[in-house]
């Protein structure tokens, strides 16, 4: 076997000279590297040389491979430099292999997250929740080329997605809200034979650190629902439930007046109507009732939904835009995310310690831990029951007369909102 050897060339077109080195593989075809530097030259004459002794002439001849070498070679050098280790180069050609044969049938990504989204729509789910999940999902595929196959994404480069999106400056929570979107998507693609494995699956999750909770005293809730009912009285329905149940802002632009059952003196969240899915029962205070009827001698009719608007969107924007009007008129300019909810939950564990059937109220029933570690010391055990104990106490009907109100047992009257 003939050692090769770097020769003068010309090219005829350019006239530039090189040093040709010539070889065959192993079907002899004739494979010939052209250089112009000379230690390049022999450089190449070397690996060749040395393959040949090692394995023969099949594995040391073929172009694709000394070009794949030296691109491998390159980026050694290059992680080496950083600090970094380098993979074998026998795990990514496998790795390689295997994402190529799993992605051969696979659809692109954006073909992926497409079909999944109109399976959703065809469930009929939510437009909120549909909205948030076109969102996650347009986040996570753009951090894919056009041309990536979904059967060919691996959990390293799930991982890489992850991390950019937190480097970018999104929160912990954002992103592992991605992250369930995204692995959602995978496995919604293997129950169809779309993809073989669902790379998200082992992919680390950033940690959520859960702050504290914010709520509103008694005080604050009695000059909400006393402002509510002098300058919005079809409001109250709605914010007294939300306040005096803990459902959530959803759920309650989807309830109706008659999921609240006065007779068993429980409201009703539906399957169709829980976020999570599950049918629950939360008991109605007696608070709740003489809000209600304070409501109805205003003439607030209770038919229907809580909160009018047609479709989930339009009810949710009514709700945020009573919110800020009475808010406004009562003066309450502190205002924590989801003050009326984690009001209601802090104030029931407070008065119950009993978290596990909060939870259930909540929809957390599958982990009360929640409600342990964020709602356990929110506010004072001794005033968990004055949540529970605001009621209007309306005591006329003269126009222009004063109302009373009554906070703890006892009757206030004021011509404000008392905050």
């Amino acid at each position: 076997m003939r050692k090769p050897k770097a020769r003068s060339w010309t090219d005829p077109k350019t006239g530039r000279e090189y040093l040709r080195v010539r070889s065959s593989d192993a079907n002899g075809k004739v494979i010939a590297r052209l250089f112009t530097d000379p230690e390049d030259a022999d450089r190449y004459i070397a690996t060749l040389t040395k393959e040949r002794h090692r394995h023969g002439r099949a594995a040391a001849v073929n172009s694709d491979e000394i070009d794949a070498l030296r691109v491998w070679r390159e980026y050694v050098a290059a992680e080496n430099t950083a600090g970094r280790d380098a993979p074998a180069l026998r795990d990514v050609i496998r790795q390689a292999i295997e994402r190529q044969k799993a992605g051969v049938t696979s659809p692109r990504m954006s073909d992926l997250r497409d079909r999944f989204l109109e399976a959703r729509e065809r469930e009929e789910l939510s437009s909120r929740h549909l909205v948030g999940l076109k969102h996650r999902l347009k986040r996570f595929v753009s951090y894919f080329a056009p041309a990536d196959l979904a059967g060919a994404v691996t959990t390293e480069e799930v991982e890489s997605a992850l991390s950019s999106m937190r480097a970018g400056g999104l929160s912990a929570q954002t992103v592992k809200g991605i992250r369930t979107a995204a692995h959602g998507l995978f496995q919604w693609g293997i129950d169809r034979g779309l993809v073989v494995a669902n790379p998200v699956t082992k992919a680390k999750a950033p940690k959520v650190t859960q702050g504290e909770v914010g709520t509103i005293t008694p005080s604050q809730l009695l000059g909400l629902l006393r402002t509510a009912l002098l300058i919005c009285p079809r409001s109250v329905p709605a914010l007294a439930t939300w306040a005096l149940c803990g459902a959530r802002r959803a759920e309650i632009c989807r309830l109706s007046f008659q999921d609240l059952d006065r007779k068993r003196m429980e409201l009703r969240i539906s399957a169709k109507v829980a976020k999570s899915g599950v049918a629950r029962f939360v008991p109605i205070p007696p608070a709740l009732i003489a809000w209600l009827e304070a409501a109805e001698a205003e003439g607030v009719a209770p038919v229907g939904k809580l909160v009018p608007g047609g479709s989930e969107g339009r009810s949710e924007g009514q709700m945020i835009r009573w919110l800020k009007e009475v808010r406004e008129e009562a003066g309450i300019i502190d205002w924590p995310a989801n003050a009326l909810r984690h009001s209601f939950a802090s104030h029931a564990c407070a008065l119950h310690d009993d978290f596990a059937k909060v939870a259930a109220w909540l929809g957390h029933a599958r982990d009360p831990r929640l409600l342990v570690a964020r709602y356990r010391h929110a506010v004072p055990k001794d005033a968990g029951a004055k949540w529970f104990e605001v009621t209007p106490g309306l005591r006329g009907k003269r126009k222009g007369a004063p109302k009373a109100l009554v906070v703890d047992g006892k009757p206030k009257r004021e011509g404000r909102a008392a905050v």
